[in-house]
């Protein structure tokens, strides 16, 4: 299986061309009809590349604007922008200048969109690599959907991650793994993160812990630090949030 992508597209046979031919060379597709579906997506996933139509327009939200959202919510993810119309450099200016990196003439009676498309790919990839990052970290969260949306974001990054859904799942799997990171949710069923984070710090004080927490209460807050937590990101954090606490948390050189 390759990298994910995400096809943002108002017309139904486009996006259904989309999933065959990329399926079927193995990527994961998934597509959505508006720019507001695109963001629900990316507050659980974090694909490889967006390809954006430029005609989409719902919900009074067009391609621009879920450009600008889109980079608002994690300015270094990858799109490319498709119109069916002649590509001018006036359109070529906008689009770069809201983060595109390319703006792609929309025409599927050729190879040569699709080709051009999984060109950008790939250069993508390798400009990933380039920058990937190292150090071991562990997510503990009892919801799959966090789960996943935070380890493919920071697997992407180049970061070893491995999840556990609940704090006795995560401690057993300490004694294999040793994380120099872990983000751990505090309202968990069984073991809550207060515990956690406690046995953590038993097995291993040097252990840098996140809680994630979905309420602001000071009280619980005050206790995860009392315990060893060294910071806390409340539920549903930005992937930019996220993304600037690990680097200062794990360097670029970080990692065994």
């Amino acid at each position: 299986m390759l990298e994910d992508i995400l096809v943002v597209d108002g017309d139904v046979s486009s996006r259904d061309t989309f999933y065959q031919v990329l399926t079927s060379i193995g990527y994961k597709v998934t597509c959505v009809p508006s720019g507001k579906e695109a963001l629900i997506r990316l507050e659980r996933e974090r694909p490889a590349l967006i390809i954006i139509d430029s005609s989409v327009l719902a919900a009074h939200m067009d391609c621009y604007e879920t450009m600008t959202k889109i980079k608002e919510h994690d300015p270094e993810i990858n799109f490319v922008l498709l119109s069916k119309m002649d590509v001018t450099p006036a359109l070529k200016d906008k689009a770069f200048s809201m983060g595109a990196l390319a703006v792609i003439k929309k025409d599927f009676s050729t190879h040569l969109m699709m080709k051009e498309i999984l060109g950008i790919l790939k250069e993508s990839m390798k400009e990933f690599k380039k920058e990937a990052r190292r150090g071991k970290i562990l997510i503990i969260d009892d919801e799959q959907d966090t789960r996943n949306m935070i380890s493919n974001f920071l697997s992407m990054k180049g970061y070893d991650v491995t999840t556990a859904a609940s704090g006795e799942d995560a401690l057993l799997q300490m004694k294999t793994h040793q994380p120099q990171l872990v983000l751990c949710d505090i309202r968990m069923p069984g073991m809550d993160g207060l515990m956690v984070i406690k046995k953590i710090m038993e097995i291993n004080s040097s252990i840098k812990v996140v809680m994630l927490t979905a309420i602001q209460d000071e009280d619980v807050v005050a206790e995860a630090f009392k315990e060893g937590a060294a910071d806390y990101l409340v539920k549903p954090c930005s992937l930019m949030k996220l993304d600037a606490l690990v680097i200062s948390i794990l360097p670029r050189d970080s990692g065994n």
